[in-house]
């Protein structure tokens, strides 16, 4: 099953060049959320992504922590999921998407890109359960699985990062 997803990107800060975001392998991706942030990582080939981590967004050095696993992991840029409604049009979270990743855009220079996750909760919710894990793990798992699908919408979307 695949999320539903947008053929555009759209960069974030002044890190992107004149004909667009300018990413290298590997990536990390953002599923930011009023009370989490899912976080998964490509490989250096960008053949698949993983989640690696839940971060509470309520505390306030999220962008450090971020940056901590950028570090750990050697990613070179970031996809933030943008949570678009199902017509396309923005509503309250996409705006609140778009406060938080520019609370990350002011402590790093990787370039950022915004990608539409529309469906991804959903999808990795219903990727979890046929794993066979109980309503508790899906809980645990689900952001940083929806982090990773994102980053596999993307990286599906973008086979020319993998040149």
């Amino acid at each position: 099953m695949k999320a539903a997803s947008c053929a555009t990107t759209e960069s974030v800060g002044s890190t992107a060049s004149p004909t667009g975001p300018v990413l290298q392998l590997p990536l990390i991706s953002l599923d930011i959320g009023s009370k989490r942030i899912g976080v998964a990582v490509s490989d250096r080939l960008g053949l698949g992504a993983r989640g690696v981590a839940c971060l509470p967004r309520r505390d306030s050095g999220w962008p450090k922590q971020v940056l901590k696993l950028v570090a750990e992991y050697g990613c070179r840029g970031i996809v933030i999921g943008l949570p678009r409604n199902m017509d396309g049009s923005e509503g309250p979270q996409a705006e609140d998407c778009r406060a938080a990743a520019a609370e990350l855009a002011a402590v790093t220079d990787l370039t950022m890109t915004m990608w539409d996750e529309r469906l991804t909760t959903w999808t990795a919710k219903e990727r979890l359960r046929a794993q066979g894990l109980n309503e508790k793990k899906v809980a645990e798992k689900v952001d940083q699985t929806a982090a990773a699908i994102i980053l596999e919408d993307f990286l599906a979307a973008h086979p020319e990062l993998k040149a």
